[in-house]
């Protein structure tokens, strides 16, 4: 998949150092690498090789597959502090990893993670059978910085950190299959201390890539859009604005929002649009708090994905993965979202809420072209959070 977004950015073939295909490789006992025969001749794993970048199987005298080798990248220093020298070396100016089986599984060293579709090269680190480490060549952040040039050669540079087998420091990428959108993407998880700092985003189809990133910033999230205009969405209890930032960070547009109880919906301009979304098991409205031009079109497919993210994001609580997977699947809002409803052409279209019979219970009615549709599902009488699961499942 990077290789789309790669020739998109218009980024260089990758040029690795190259083995000689022909040359038979082996480990000594001490995990060094020689061509002349030695205790464990490796045989190349051409699953697990790709590009110029080669993993072996290595074997004892008895054919049994009981080490990995892999060869051709460079490793930076900075990553190595507290590994086990024995498990990565260098030799005719390319470094290499290995890793030890045990049983037939990863037990210690370092042993390379099957990504289909993905341009990410991750190598995992055992300690007797625990994973405690990834390394990993970080080509989101040197495709941002525009590093071309030192992509010339595989570079494992960056590192994440296990504890208690779960993440520590670091990243997590998910593949993410956007079917209905007929695209592929990443989302990639950055972690500090256990807690999710960030998400960034790569999504690939036909012809496109797009490259976006979601950061908690103070009262707010930060959505940028590279190479385009970014959003920044503060809240406050009255409501949240959104404030559009050009690609040379000058502040651009901005648009200011109100927030009304459900039982304040009387205070609502009903020639305007508005939506409905939930917070703490209660029912909110909001709207623009002047008059808005109509929706222009937006440059690009990413562009239009941050705006319809910015307009579900009602307060600062933190986004979950399962938030960023659901709204790159489905094109649906994400969580609090409960609708949205104005006069288009003179017509109501969108969504009414009435309140329930009993307290905590509402009606939802949908409206379009100024008729009222039939209800897919029952939506008489029921909870916010039975009404969120009827939009998600039928809406």
């Amino acid at each position: 998949m990077y290789k789309l977004i790669l020739l998109l950015l218009i980024i260089p073939m990758l040029t690795f150092a190259q083995q000689d295909k022909e040359e038979t490789l082996y480990l000594n006992s001490k995990n060094e690498v020689t061509t002349t025969k030695s205790e464990f001749k490796c045989i190349k794993n051409e699953e697990l090789s790709k590009e110029r970048v080669y993993c072996y199987a290595c074997e004892d005298a008895q054919h049994r597959v009981v080490k990995q080798l892999s060869v051709n990248f460079q490793i930076s220093d900075k990553i190595k502090q507290g590994i086990n020298p024995a498990y990565f070396g260098h030799l005719n100016h390319t470094d290499y990893l290995v890793g030890d089986f045990k049983t037939g599984k990863p037990y210690n060293g370092f042993f390379k993670e099957k990504r289909d579709g993905s341009e990410w090269l991750i190598y995992n680190y055992y300690q007797q059978g625990v994973l405690v480490q990834q390394w990993y060549n970080d080509l989101f952040n040197r495709l941002l910085s525009e590093e071309h040039k030192e992509m010339s050669d595989v570079n494992l540079d960056s590192k994440t950190t296990f504890v208690n087998g779960k993440i520590d420091n670091g990243i997590e990428i998910i593949p993410v299959d956007m079917k209905q959108q007929h695209a592929m993407a990443e989302l990639i998880r950055t972690v500090k201390d256990t807690k999710t700092l960030l998400f960034s985003v790569l999504i690939f189809a036909e012809n496109t890539g797009i490259l976006l990133r979601v950061s908690p910033i103070t009262q707010g999230y930060l959505l940028e859009d590279f190479g385009k205009n970014s959003l920044k969405i503060t809240f406050t209890p009255e409501g949240r604005k959104i404030e559009t930032i050009a690609p040379e960070k000058k502040s651009g547009e901005v648009i200011t929002y109100n927030y009304y109880s459900f039982s304040d919906r009387t205070k609502i301009d009903k020639t305007r649009p508005y939506s409905y979304f939930q917070k703490n098991n209660k029912l909110y409205i909001e709207q623009a708090r002047f008059a808005q031009p109509e929706p222009k079109e937006y440059d690009g497919e990413s562009s239009r994905m941050l705006q319809r993210l910015s307009l579900s994001l009602y307060d600062s609580t933190p986004l979950e993965t399962s938030d960023m997977i659901s709204f790159l699947q489905e094109r649906n809002e994400v969580k609090n979202y409960m609708g949205h409803c104005g006069i288009y052409e003179g017509k109501l279209e969108g969504f009414i809420y009435k309140p329930g019979d009993t307290e905590g219970t509402y009606t939802m009615q949908l409206y379009s072209q100024g008729k009222l549709e039939p209800a897919k599902v029952s939506t008489k009488n029921k909870t916010l959070k039975e009404l969120a699961v009827i939009l998600k499942a039928h809406y």
